[in-house]
């Protein structure tokens, strides 16, 4: 099998300094199988306790080192670009990461604490709500996503494939909750449209009423202008045509440019050596005699009276009192009498639209209701193959008398049935009895840590390839187990790592052989006091660690040789697993 894929993030490092007995400490990890053994005291549950303190967990003022003023915790973590759940939440966060690591602190003071992401100061509650989607710690229920019952519903899920069906079920509730959306909101706005539908009727009632044309308030300002001013033109227009005609008793400016032409005619034509230096005069005579007919048009058509002037007055105090309400312009007026028509028709189909919006939502609400069946069913079917596969995992790891429930159970009823949302109808819970004649009980009231942790072990060891928590801690796993469940735990957690970084606190050599790492705690005294430290084996160091586990502190070569053995056999087995 080897390493891939993978976990898509791991922890990379543990930093911590004065924190219970630890003065000052980094422990670097990798991805796979990390083993933490040492001797009782040594500070093993110590590094758990840090671990929790950086992911966001209650402090301790207790965990502040002896004559120290604060306790420090640091997790350092790599986040590949593929565990996107994790990046989106910082970016939510506003905790950028720099390239793909991701720093999670806390520093514990006496009374208070500071946690802190990426360098930022952030509420416990968010670093918690981050390490939900990092780290299950088996061993407290603090990072144990198994006991939320809200995750159950999701592990069935994944573990049944139903990805598709889920897709669906979203689809059309989504789908169904626009549909009662536009419902609602069209129900609300009836009164209010049917104001409104009698407003507009008014207003389009109005404009049409006026018969306006655009530019028209601009003809007859023209109009209006010459009907105010219509004595004086007249006068004028008359003053003109006298001068070009003249009267009874004077002669007019076309007479006597004729009279000139006459006279300028005969004077040629009795002397031919003179000749006019201006040839125009019958153009000028033709253009007075045009200019005189034209005058006498506009006379004649000068026929505005006062009635006439009051009706141009009246069309356009009608035509401002327009502009006023609709528009600056009379183009605007027509505009706005468009928009209000096409609203009113908008309000005289709200009964048209309200009845289809009303079937889709009959439609969607069928559809979702078979998709939830579809759901329901196929959930069931996951939960019996789940429960079947925990089951005989928990045979595996000494807990042949435990099993495994998964009750599948419609949601609170309704009007018309089970609620609904994007998830179905149905609510999941994994129950478990630890002993026989025992009634299932919520994982979370499992009371024994090593019983949790081995049920965790068997959950995962099925839900390897589906889980989506990178790193699994377990700590308190091997709890009155004995060699021979020993070696199926390794076995299974080995197999665990595969998919995910497991770190395990152990006493059994048998767990411990199957590790890709192998961590030892030591305490020794330095100046008085009991300071931790932790290292990573070398080959040798870990056959000699893996002797002590067996016999104790005083391990001879024949513990030695069964030391070399079980890693022989540990190793034989990954490598025919690979």
């Amino acid at each position: 099998m080897g390493l891939q894929p993978g976990p898509r993030a791991y922890l990379a490092a543990l930093t911590i300094r004065d924190f219970a007995i630890v003065d000052s400490l980094r422990i670097e990890w990798s991805p796979g199988l990390s083993v933490l053994s040492g001797e009782t005291g040594a500070g093993k549950s110590i590094i758990v306790d840090a671990l929790g303190a950086a992911l966001g967990d209650r402090a301790e003022s207790t965990w502040i080192r002896a004559g120290a003023e604060r306790a420090f915790a640091e997790a350092l973590f790599v986040v590949t670009p593929q565990a996107e759940e994790v990046r989106s939440f910082l970016r939510d966060l506003d905790c950028p990461m720099d390239d793909d690591l991701l720093v999670l602190s806390r520093d514990i003071f006496v009374g208070r604490s500071v946690t802190r992401v990426n360098g930022r100061a952030v509420p416990a509650s968010a670093a918690q709500e981050l390490a939900s989607r990092l780290v299950d710690v088996h061993s407290q229920a603090s990072h144990l996503s198994l006991l939320r019952t809200r995750e159950h519903l999701e592990v069935l899920d994944r573990y049944g494939g139903l990805s598709d069906l889920r897709g669906r079920m979203a689809e059309t509730v989504h789908a169904l909750r626009r549909a009662g959306s536009e419902i609602e909101r069209l129900e609300q706005d009836r009164r209010q449209g049917e104001r409104e539908a009698v407003l507009l009727g008014h207003e389009i009632q109005e404009i049409d009423a006026a018969g306006v044309h655009e530019g028209e308030d601009e003809e007859l300002a023209a109009r209006r202008s010459r009907a105010r001013n219509a004595a004086r033109l007249r006068q004028l227009a008359a003053d003109a045509h006298g001068a070009l005609r003249g009267g009874d008793e004077s002669s007019g400016a076309i007479d006597l440019l004729e009279v000139t032409i006459a006279r300028v005619e005969e004077l040629a034509s009795l002397d031919p050596s003179w000749q006019p230096t201006d040839h125009r005069l019958p153009e000028l005579a033709d253009a007075a005699n045009e200019l005189d007919r034209g005058l006498r048009r506009y006379v004649e058509a000068m026929d505005e009276d006062d009635a006439a002037l009051e009706l141009l007055e009246e069309r356009l105090l009608l035509l401002a009192d327009l502009r006023r309400k609709f528009g600056p312009t009379l183009g605007d007026v027509l505009a706005y009498r468009e928009r209000s028509a096409a609203r009113l028709d908008a309000h005289e189909h709200h009964e048209e639209r309200l009845a289809e919006l009303r079937s889709m939502e009959a439609e969607y609400s069928a559809e979702a209701r078979r998709v939830a069946r579809s759901l329901s069913d196929a959930r069931s079917d996951a939960a019996r193959r789940l429960e079947l596969a925990v089951n005989e995992q928990l045979g595996q790891v000494g807990m042949g008398s435990a099993r495994l429930v998964i009750g599948v159970a419609p949601r609170s009823e309704g009007e018309g049935g089970a609620s609904l949302d994007d998830t179905g109808a149905d609510r999941v819970e994994f129950l478990v009895a630890s002993n026989s004649g025992e009634p299932p009980r919520p994982l979370a009231r499992i009371a024994s840590g090593g019983e949790l942790a081995r049920i965790m072990l068997a959950f995962r060891s099925v839900l390897a390839a589906v889980d989506r928590t990178p790193v699994l801690v377990f700590d308190e796993l091997d709890q009155g187990v004995g060699g021979r469940t020993g070696h199926a735990i390794g076995e299974r957690l080995w197999r665990l790592a595969r998919h995910h970084q497991v770190l395990c606190i152990t006493h059994l050599p048998q767990v411990a052989v199957y590790a890709d790492y192998h961590y030892a705690a030591t305490k020794r005294l330095a100046d008085g006091r009991t300071v931790t430290s932790v290292r990573c084996l070398s080959d040798q160091q870990r056959s000699e660690e893996v002797a002590m586990m067996l016999v104790g502190p005083h391990a001879g070569e024949t513990a030695r040789v069964s030391a070399e053995q079980l890693l022989e056999h540990a190793g034989g087995w990954k490598r025919q697993a690979s």
